[in-house]
C-alpha cells in the first residue's frame, strides 16, 4: 500500500527542500540560527570539495608528467595513490554532510522518479567507480564531480527553502495579532467579550472608531460608516436601522446597536498554516517541466546504460563498456536540468525580496512575466485613500466673508472630528495662508448622524453637511461635496477627492511602456472615477462591486493590483493577485506578491525583473535539454570517456548557472524599486 505523504511533506516541493528545511533545525531558532547552521553544513563541504579538487589536479599532473615522458616511475605512482586516497577520503563526509540527507529523502518522499533521484544516481555511479578504480590502482576516479555536485544541488535547494521560509515569516508578521473586544448588550446593560463569543442573535453596540467585528443589521442609531476598507469608497456612507453593516467597517460620527447576523471564523489566523501551505507548495511552472525531463530521462538512462555496457562488452571488451556505461550515467546527471533552470526564479525571488517585494513561489513570477494586461484597484492603490479639498465655490453670501473666512469657519466647526471629511478641511486650513485665524470658539457642537456636524462659531450657528446638489452638479456625477450654511444661508460648497499617489502617473507610464494598458476598477461612482480617468488618463471603471472586478480580472494572464478586503476575490481570481503596502489582512492572504513599501514604483519593477528571469530560465532549461540529448548520443556511442562526460557536464552546469546569475544584472531602471524589505 502507498504511503500518503504528510502534511510537512507537502509543504516542500520537492526533496531537496524537505532536506534543506530539515538540516536548518528548527523554525523557532531566533537570529537566524537554523539558517546558520545550513549555511556552516554547505560551506565545510564546500571548503572540503575544494580539497577534492586539489587532490584530483594531482592525478592531472600525473597525465601531464606521462605526457612528458616521465615514464612509470615510483613518484608517478606515490603522487597518482596520494591523490586518490586524499579526493576519496575527502568525498565521503562530504556524501555524509548532503548526499545522505538527500537520499533520506527521497526514500521518506518516495520520489523515484525525481530530478534528485538521478542525482544521487549519477553521484553514486561516481563514488561507486572511483573507490572500485582506486582500489584497483588503476583507471579514473570522479571524486570531484560527486563532491561538487552535492555543493552545487544543495545549495540550490537552500536557496528556494530559504525564500519560501523567508516569505511565510514575512506574511505572518503582516497579519494581525490583536482582536480588540466586542460590547455585547445584555438586559438593561452591556459586557465586554472576545469576538469569537459572539453569536448569530447576539445585539453589539459598536462606537465611534471602533471597528465592527461581525455582519449585522443596524436596530438602533444613526452614523456615517467607513467601509473603505471592504468598499473602497473613501466616502464614508450613512447607515441607520434596517441596513445591513459588514465586518471591518468603522463608524465615525455615531454609536450604532446592530443585530448579529454572521460571525466569522478565525479567519485568517486559524489558516495562515494551510494558506501558506497551499501557496507555497507549488512548484514552478519550468521546474516542473524540468522534473517531467527527469522522470522521463532516469528510466531511458537506465535502460541506456545497461544497453551500452552489453553493445560494448560484446565488441570491445568489460572494462570498455563499464567505462562507456559510466559515461552515459555522468552525462546524464541533471545538475543543469534540475538545479540552474529554476535557479534563475530563485535568484529573482531573493532580489524582489531584498528590493520590497515579497513574492510568494517561483511559478508567480513565470505568471508575471506571461501577463497581458492589470488592472488597479483606486482607493489606497492609485489613491491615497484620503479626502482631499479640491476646490471651494463661494455661494452669494459667502462672499463678504472669502474664501479664507469660509474655510476658517468650516475647519474650526470640524476641530475634533475624526470624520475623512473634518481630516480634509483641517489639512486644506493649514495650508491656506490666512485662513487659521486665531479667535474662533466652537460650542454646542453636535454631530447629525449620517449628515454631517453642526455648532455655534464665535455665536454664529455654523452647520456642514452632505450636498447633493444643484448647482449644475447631480448627485454622484463629481467629486464628494459639502455645504457650509451660516445662520441658515448657505455660504460655501467644498469640493472634496481623494488624491492620486505623487508617483500613479510616472508608474502607469511606465506600465504603458511595457506594452501593457493599464485600466482601474472602483467601487466609487461616476464622478470620481471621470476625475481620475481625465487627470491620470486612464480608462475607470465606476460602481464595481467585489464580485464585478472579480469577474473582470479573472480573465488568463491578467495582473490585479489592490489592498482592500473588498478587493480579496480579484486577488484570488487573478493570474497574479499584488498587495499593496498598508493592505488589510485579508488582501495580503489572497495576494501572490505583497509591495513591502509604500507607493507603487516597486511594480513596473518587479515585471521586468520576472521577464528578465522567465526568459533566462527558458534559455536555461533548453540548453539542458540539448545538452542532455546530444551528451548522451555520444556517451551511447563510446565518442566520451568518462573525465570528458564529467567535464562537460561541469561545464554544462557553470553555464546555466552564469546565465542565471545575470538575473541580477536587472538592476531599477527609475531608481525607485525600494531597497530592503526588512
Amino acid at each position: 500500500m502507498r504511503r500518503r505523504p504528510t502534511r510537512e511533506e507537502e509543504f516542500y516541493c520537492c526533496a531537496g527542500c524537505w532536506v534543506a528545511h530539515h538540516l536548518a533545525g528548527d523554525d523557532d531558532d531566533e537570529g537566524g540560527g537554523a539558517a546558520g547552521r545550513l549555511l556552516a553544513r554547505l560551506v565545510f563541504a564546500a571548503f572540503l570539495s575544494m580539497g577534492v579538487m586539489v587532490f584530483s589536479l594531482s592525478l592531472y599532473g600525473e597525465g601531464w608528467a606521462r605526457s612528458m615522458g616521465a615514464g612509470e616511475g615510483e613518484g608517478i605512482e606515490a603522487l597518482r595513490g596520494l591523490g586518490m586516497l586524499g579526493a576519496g577520503l575527502l568525498s565521503v563526509p562530504i556524501f555524509l554532510l548532503l548526499g545522505v540527507p538527500l537520499l533520506e529523502a527521497v526514500v521518506r518522499m518516495r520520489r523515484w522518479l525525481s530530478s534528485e533521484a538521478l542525482i544521487l544516481l549519477g553521484v553514486l555511479a561516481s563514488l561507486t567507480i572511483s573507490f572500485w578504480n582506486m582500489a584497483r590502482g588503476e583507471g579514473h576516479v570522479y571524486f570531484e564531480t560527486a563532491s561538487f555536485v552535492l555543493v552545487l544541488v544543495t545549495l540550490g535547494r537552500w536557496l528556494e527553502a530559504s525564500a519560501k521560509e523567508k516569505a511565510s515569516a514575512q506574511l505572518r508578521a503582516l497579519l494581525p495579532t490583536r482582536v480588540d473586544p466586542v460590547a455585547r448588550l445584555v438586559g438593561d446593560g452591556e459586557e465586554s467579550i472576545d469576538p469569537g463569543e459572539v453569536r448569530p442573535g447576539d445585539r453589539i453596540r459598536a462606537r465611534p472608531g471602533e471597528v465592527v467585528p461581525v455582519d449585522g443589521v443596524v436596530i438602533e442609531g444613526r452614523a456615517l460608516v467607513d467601509a473603505s476598507p471592504l468598499t473602497g469608497e473613501a466616502e464614508p456612507r450613512p447607515v441607520g436601522p434596517g441596513d445591513e453593516v459588514v465586518a471591518g467597517s468603522i463608524p465615525t460620527d455615531g454609536s450604532l446597536v446592530l443585530e448579529v447576523t454572521a460571525v466569522g471564523r478565525d479567519r485568517i489566523l486559524a489558516r495562515v498554516d494551510e494558506l501558506l501551505a497551499e501557496s507555497l507548495r507549488g512548484r514552478g511552472r519550468l521546474a516542473r517541466v524540468a522534473d517531467r525531463f527527469a522522470a522521463v530521462l532516469l528510466p531511458f538512462v537506465l535502460a541506456a546504460c545497461a544497453g551500452t555496457v552489453a553493445w560494448h562488452w560484446s565488441a570491445e571488451g568489460p572494462e570498455r563498456a563499464l567505462l562507456a556505461g559510466l559515461s552515459v550515467v555522468l552525462i546524464a546527471c541533471p545538475c543543469a536540468l534540475g538545479i540552474a533552470t529554476p535557479l534563475a526564479l530563485w535568484l529573482a525571488m531573493g532580489e524582489a525580496w531584498r528590493r520590497g517585494a515579497l513574492v510568494r513561489g517561483a511559478e508567480v513570477l513565470e505568471d508575471l512575466a506571461r501577463a497581458k494586461h492589470i488592472w488597479l484597484d483606486k482607493t489606497g492603490t492609485l489613491t491615497e485613500g484620503e479626502l482631499d479639498v479640491i476646490a471651494v465655490e463661494l455661494l452669494a453670501a459667502g462672499r463678504e466673508l472669502g474664501e479664507a473666512g469660509v474655510i476658517a469657519l468650516a475647519a474650526t466647526l470640524e476641530e475634533g472630528s475624526e470624520h475623512p471629511v473634518g481630516r480634509a478641511i483641517r489639512r486644506h486650513s493649514r495650508k491656506s495662508r490666512g485662513a487659521c485665524a486665531p479667535g474662533h470658539r466652537i460650542e454646542e457642537f453636535r454631530v447629525l448622524a449620517g449628515r454631517g456636524v453642526e455648532g455655534r462659531v464665535d455665536g454664529r450657528d455654523v452647520r456642514l453637511t452632505r450636498f447633493d446638489g444643484e448647482a449644475g452638479n447631480a448627485a454622484g456625477s463629481g467629486p464628494t461635496r459639502v455645504l457650509l450654511e451660516v445662520d441658515g444661508t448657505p455660504h460655501a460648497i467644498f469640493s472634496l477627492r481623494s488624491r492620486p499617489r505623487p508617483e500613479a502617473e510616472r508608474v502607469l507610464a511606465e506600465l504603458r511602456s511595457l506594452g501593457f494598458e493599464p485600466r482601474v476598477l472602483t467601487g466609487d461612482g461616476p464622478g470620481p472615477a471621470a476625475l481620475l480617468a481625465a487627470e491620470l488618463g486612464v480608462e475607470v471603471r465606476a460602481s464595481c462591486s467585489p464580485e464585478d472586478k472579480r469577474d473582470v480580472v479573472s480573465a488568463p494572464g491578467t495582473i490585479f493590483v489592490g489592498d482592500g478586503w473588498n478587493d480579496s476575490p480579484a486577488l484570488a481570481a487573478a493570474s497574479v493577485g499584488i498587495s499593496v503596502e498598508g493592505g488589510v489582512g485579508r488582501s495580503l492572504e489572497r495576494a501572490s506578491v505583497n509591495l513591502l513599501r509604500p507607493g507603487l514604483d516597486a511594480l513596473p519593477e518587479l515585471i521586468r525583473l520576472a521577464r528578465r528571469a522567465s526568459g533566462i530560465a527558458r534559455w536555461n532549461l533548453a540548453w539542458a535539454s540539448a545538452y542532455n540529448a546530444i551528451g548522451l548520443a555520444l556517451a551511447i556511442q563510446g565518442k566520451l570517456t568518462p573525465v570528458v562526460a564529467a567535464a562537460i557536464m561541469v561545464v554544462s552546469s557553470t553555464v546555466v548557472v552564469l546565465q542565471a546569475r545575470r538575473v541580477l544584472e536587472a538592476r531599477p531602471q527609475s531608481g525607485s524599486f525600494q531597497k530592503g524589505a526588512g
